[in-house]
């Protein structure tokens, strides 16, 4: 029997991983860039709600001054693993023994395997970012016997604001639109966030918006730029969210950004994503972005390649505020 366990080692894993190189998904690369790897299996609160804020000085001699929110932790959220596992049957270690005096084209098949993996996790994790902006995140969590119950946490509620006029609206101009960029940025600076924002449209909200700066160019008093990067009202940069994510219990592809909304987020509130422990001693029941592991199967003969991730996106509720901008 072709034994293909060393092809999957930790640090083969690791060098598949370089010589793929990086893959972009505009959620986790946008605003989870904090990605840190938790000890254990559980994420405490006080790690998801320890964002930075300034403090008072302390006088010279005196006490330390506790941080507020940083006594302890009150609750733990328990990430859920993304486990997809695909088959190397009989008939393909059979065709593997064809390379074995051949390394290089082990690794290459290796990595194309690795590589397929990596992708449907990265994908989920993703999914899951998106969702998560909402302040809650949801997502199918599958059952032995094929059905689905739902991984839920609630965040809490993010922060709203009301456009004074909608953008589809026949008499709104690019001042109503700044207005609104205005407030919503406002609303998050007045719970210390908001020094570097990303403005995210839907479908909908951005054609509307489009429409309005087209007709205001030649008249705007207020700077307007169209680019391919996005649309540039004032020094707010509204950029189109066209990306879908697929929902595997409900087979539909949703958008990461609701239709009609317009979705501002601080940068430097805290938004963070922990990679949890993995579940497996293989892995030396480690935290990691990504593992994969080659169990042997009798009935067919072969392996399964199971790979494993624990990521939790989690958002500050006060770091992100919606609008709806069209009726």
């Amino acid at each position: 029997m072709y034994n293909i366990r060393g092809l999957f080692t930790r640090d083969a894993i690791i060098q598949y991983l370089v010589s793929l190189g990086p893959v972009y998904t505009v959620v986790q690369d946008t605003i989870f860039k904090n990605r840190p790897q938790q000890p254990g299996p559980l994420i405490g609160e006080d790690v998801i709600r320890a964002v930075a804020k300034a403090m008072p000085l302390g006088r010279r001699g005196g006490r330390s001054i506790t941080v507020p929110g940083g006594t302890g932790v009150a609750n733990f959220y328990e990430p859920f693993p993304i486990h997809p596992d695909i088959a190397v049957t009989g008939a393909d270690l059979n065709n593997l023994k064809l390379y074995q005096t051949n390394a290089g084209s082990l690794n290459v098949w290796a990595q194309g395997k690795t590589s397929y993996l990596r992708d449907i996790v990265r994908a989920t994790t993703e999914a899951m970012c998106a969702v998560s902006l909402t302040g809650r995140l949801q997502w199918p969590v599958q059952l032995e016997g094929g059905g689905f119950e739902t991984y839920d946490i609630n965040y809490g509620a993010i922060q709203t604001a009301t456009p004074a006029k909608l953008w589809d609206a026949a008499d709104c101009k690019t001042a109503d639109v700044f207005e609104l960029l205005t407030e919503m940025q406002l609303k998050l600076q007045e719970k210390g966030f908001g020094g570097t924002i990303e403005v995210w449209a839907g479908k909908s909200a951005y054609i509307a918006l489009y429409k309005i700066c087209e007709k205001s160019t030649t008249t705007a008093k207020i700077n307007i730029q169209i680019t391919d990067q996005g649309i540039n009202v004032g020094g707010f940069l509204i950029k189109r969210r066209a990306e879908l994510y697929y929902n595997p219990q409900t087979k539909a592809y949703l958008p990461a950004v609701g239709d009609k909304v317009v979705k501002m987020i601080a940068l430097d509130a805290g938004h963070i994503m922990p990679y949890a422990a993995i579940d497996d001693l293989d892995g030396n029941l480690e935290p990691m972005p990504f593992f994969i592991k080659p169990i042997e199967t009798k009935n067919p003969s072969g392996y399964q390649l199971v790979a494993e991730s624990k990521p939790l996106p989690v958002v500050n509720v006060d770091g992100i505020c919606d609008a709806e901008v069209v009726a």
